[in-house]
């Protein structure tokens, strides 16, 4: 019987995701706008890996919008973003040690661009594409940020009022919407009746959504 509920229960969640995806017409990853256009390409995701624990400031950009941050190793990022044939990120260790910090850059399943150092301070930068100007400070900046079980693989729908992204990766996640239409809201995906995650949403800065915790599936709205 735990087992036909567990089996149910998934099957639910994988036909949410389906109609999810058919809703947003994009059945490998990111979408774009909503409606009869075209499937998009698949967008790149950024790996932040390395020593657990190791301390590192950051900067992600795509084409036109540009975030910075502070965490520690593992962290995986998202831009929900139209398509965009660049992105960069650039890492930088806080800690005077010998731990490895790791960037990665991937579309698709394919490491596109990966550096890592072993260097007190260190710093390392991957990109894809060529940008040919300088992207903007994000404005609006709405980020939300997911943390559950380490590495737990999750799917999440994350959307405005006319453009929907599939999200597929590991917590703990930094999922960053460039330039939202209207209010945002998330539904993030456990992979089984004992996942919890934990989430918050900031706007310009300022939290709109304080922590909170939800299993095995959590949603997140703006205010």
């Amino acid at each position: 019987m735990r087992h036909l509920v567990r089996t149910l229960s998934m099957s639910a969640i994988t036909a949410m995701l389906a109609v999810c995806v058919a809703a947003c017409n994009n059945q490998t990853g990111f979408s774009g706008s909503v409606g009869n256009t075209p499937n998009g390409p698949k967008l790149p995701s950024f790996q932040i890996l390395g020593t657990t624990g190791t301390p590192f400031t950051a900067t992600i950009s795509d084409a036109r919008s540009f975030w910075t941050f502070q965490g520690n190793v593992p962290l995986s990022i998202a831009i929900c973003n139209p398509p965009s044939a660049e992105a960069q990120m650039i890492v930088t260790k806080t800690a005077a040690d010998a731990s490895m910090l790791s960037a990665e850059i991937i579309t698709g399943n394919h490491i596109k661009d990966s550096q890592s150092t072993v260097a007190p301070f260190g710093t390392v930068q991957v990109q894809i594409g060529a940008q040919t100007s300088a992207p903007s400070a994000a404005n609006p900046d709405l980020r939300i940020f997911l943390s559950g079980p380490p590495k737990t693989k999750y799917q999440a729908l994350v959307e405005d009022i006319d453009t929907g992204f599939i999200v597929q990766a590991r917590a703990p996640t930094l999922i960053v919407f460039d330039t939202p239409n209207g209010k945002v809201d998330a539904t993030f995906f456990g992979p089984n009746n004992h996942t919890t995650f934990t989430a918050n949403m900031t706007f310009d800065g300022e939290v709109v959504v304080p922590t909170f915790s939800q299993g095995p599936n959590l949603m997140i709205r703006q205010p």
